[in-house]
């Protein structure tokens, strides 16, 4: 619990999309945190989210207001006439979080001594606030960016994993607005960072005259030839920094929520300059990279059909744990340190109900297949502009003959569920303490996995929202590897099917569905769906 410190602007700087920012004061404790869970004997710990943490960044300024007032003496006195509320245990949402703890005899051992109080939601304000304001959106790219940063080796391939990462999250960005019937295709900017404008104007100056003369001056002086062997890469290293030491920014001199590493997706600017970013860095592969990527389309191997469950998405309620808004005077009696309640801020957020999906595939003969799966618009012809966002992607082995595969939404790799609360997470320790309870090891969250009730856009509630599904077949090399990036650990690389590029066949441009050959032919197949919304 903090007193004193609380609400300070977080004033730290950043590069242009956020991919780390100068560390604050309350940083230093998450700093600590992804450094000491780099260590495997380290890696079953459990600590609380950032935004249990840091309650303030990542909740509305009536709440947070609330919240600092609260008086918990006063609260028993006049209980029915504030804005908060005593709920029973068995009341906290979502009660299906990893580990199944919620609801046992352990669970309601240790929640026994604790009121559990609530706070309701502000009214939303606007068409995309339920996933802009969304704490695991936000939070999400927090952990992946503060992983990154304190990776001590550069490496291409981190490089490439980043900007796939930023790709997912801007075409993810895009559906919702396609969702929502807002322009989605060329992005404007509502309020101009001229500091950032400048950036993103240099790099892609650079990256025009990279194009046009085919080399460039490396910041040692010397001149490559980006034709020549592997130079191109060598290029993208000096154009493309994915850290705040080539990118940094001269500090601001006001609160901007581009400038705080925590927030940073809560701006409808940041998906402006991201995609900025990213049509510089697709045309420079463009161009640059070798485009031996029809080798790895497969033959003798047609998909036949796609079928699919209901694609339907709700609103769910949810409680947040902001106790660490609370003064530390609640938490002290005769100098010991207590935690006698909870103060949890009840939400309404994207949710959406389990699916799956069946392929029907035709060999010739055996063969090892990558199965990359994309949710995009119902657009059809010129996909330039489209978004694509991939879903899942799977290895299997294709017989000769008729092959059935069944997928599950639970299965889909690279995403997180719920975990339990910051109070929760304490009392749960302090009943092992006491030898009471064996601690379970099995109701962490991977805080580099994206929210897995969030793959889908809200779908229309009238007339359902039309949509494309793209499945995409490739050759398997062998060359898959397993890494920990899901942990936020990029020590020792990340993982990979395969030795395409991450995010293809969209990490260069395509401009026909009918045309371009790695999305056309019978390894690929478009299937129209629809998401529905339901109002529970």
């Amino acid at each position: 619990m903090r007193s004193g410190l609380d609400g300070q602007w977080f004033s730290g700087a950043s590069d242009p999309l956020g991919w780390v920012a100068l560390l604050g004061r309350w940083d230093h404790l998450q700093t600590l945190t992804q450094l000491i869970l780099k260590r495997e004997d380290y890696q079953a710990l459990i600590m609380p989210k950032i935004y249990e943490l840091w309650p303030e960044s990542y909740h509305d300024d009536v709440t947070v207001r609330n919240a600092r007032n609260f008086n918990f003496a006063n609260w028993i006195r006049y209980v029915n006439v504030t804005d908060v509320e005593e709920i029973h245990p068995q009341k906290l949402e979502p009660f299906d979080v990893e580990g199944d703890l919620r609801g046992t005899i352990e669970w309601f051992q240790a929640m026994a001594e604790v009121n559990i109080l609530r706070i309701n939601q502000q009214k939303s304000r606007n068409k995309l606030e339920h996933l802009l304001e969304d704490i695991d959106w936000q939070s999400y790219w927090y952990n992946v960016n503060m992983g990154v940063v304190l990776t001590a080796k550069s490496s291409d391939q981190l490089r490439e994993w980043c900007y796939y990462q930023l790709s997912q999250i801007l075409a993810r960005y895009k559906l919702e607005r396609y969702g929502q019937k807002l322009a989605y295709k060329r992005l404007t900017q509502n309020q101009k960072a001229q500091f950032i404008i400048k950036k993103i104007s240099e790099l892609e100056a650079k990256v025009g005259d990279a194009i046009s003369f085919r080399s460039i001056q490396l910041t040692n002086g010397s001149r490559i030839n980006l034709k020549e062997n592997n130079n191109w890469l060598i290029g993208l290293e000096e154009l493309f920094p994915y850290d705040w030491t080539q990118l940094a920014v001269e500090k601001a001199v006001q609160p901007n929520i581009l400038l705080d590493i925590r927030t940073i997706v809560r701006s409808e600017d940041f998906y402006y300059y991201a995609e900025r970013l990213l049509d510089s860095y697709r045309w420079y592969r463009q161009v640059f990279q070798p485009n031996n990527q029809k080798t790895f389309i497969p033959s003798d191997l047609r998909i036949d059909d796609v079928q699919i469950s209901p694609l339907i998405t709700y609103d769910q309620p949810v409680d947040v744990d902001i106790s660490n808004i609370l003064s530390a005077k609640h938490f002290y009696l005769v100098g010991q340190f207590v935690w006698p309640f909870t103060l949890q801020h009840r939400q309404s957020r994207l949710q959406h109900k389990d699916f799956s999906y069946n392929l029907l595939i035709s060999s010739n003969k055996t063969q090892s297949t990558i199965f990359r799966v994309f949710l995009t618009t119902s657009e059809r012809g010129n996909i330039q502009r489209e978004p694509f966002y991939q879903l899942d992607s799977f290895l299997t082995v294709i017989y000769p003959g008729l092959n059935r595969i069944t997928r599950e939404s639970k299965e889909f790799k690279g995403l997180a569920g719920d975990h339990i609360s910051y109070t929760e997470l304490y009392h749960f320790v302090k009943l092992a303490e006491r030898e009471e309870f064996d601690f379970p090891l099995n109701i962490s969250t991977p805080n580099c996995g994206f929210p897995r009730r969030l793959i889908l856009p809200r779908g229309g509630s009238g007339n359902p929202l039309k949509l494309r599904i793209l499945i995409v077949a490739t050759v398997y090399d062998f060359r898959a590897r397993q890494e920990n990036e899901l942990n936020c650990d990029f020590s020792k690389g990340v993982s990979r099917w395969d030795e395409l590029p991450l995010g293809y066949p969209f990490e260069r441009f395509l401009e026909d569905d009918a045309l371009a050959a790695e999305i056309f032919g019978d390894h690929v197949y478009w299937k129209d769906v629809d998401i529905l919304h339901e109002n529970h």
